[in-house]
């Protein structure tokens, strides 16, 4: 029951975050910051799946949907690991031709960071 509950309750914190994730503007880079497209303009675009992580907003705005939440418990992550680890998240998103893993620790989730952590990883 309490397995349960925690789910739902992951659910519903995901949704909320989603949606803050969408009503919020897309960050602009400072005025004295150097551009993203000035530094990569002469380089060639990076490989599909080597692009690095992305938050969970991002992923949101780019019309990924989540389609499952899963509580792993903390001795599982540590024997996965190799080392001591708190219980985690892991988030799965789709869109009709990608995929996105996004992991995250317990207190991630319960300090509502998901939406500005760069937790993810797409796979297209």
């Amino acid at each position: 029951m309490t397995k349960l509950v925690l789910t739902l309750a992951c659910a519903v914190a995901l949704l909320f975050a989603c949606a803050d994730a969408r009503a919020a503007p897309a960050a602009k880079p400072e005025d004295g910051a150097p551009s993203a497209g000035a530094e990569s303009a002469g380089a060639p675009p990076p490989p599909e799946g080597d692009s690095g992580p992305v938050t969970l907003a991002e992923l949101t705005r780019d019309g990924f949907v989540i389609r499952t939440t899963n509580f792993i418990p903390a001795e599982a992550v540590t024997r996965q690991s190799g080392k001591v680890s708190s219980d985690a998240f892991i988030v799965t998103l789709q869109t009709t031709t990608s995929t996105a893993v996004c992991f995250y620790t317990l207190k991630a989730y319960v300090g509502k960071k998901l939406t500005t952590i760069p937790a993810c990883t797409v796979h297209r």
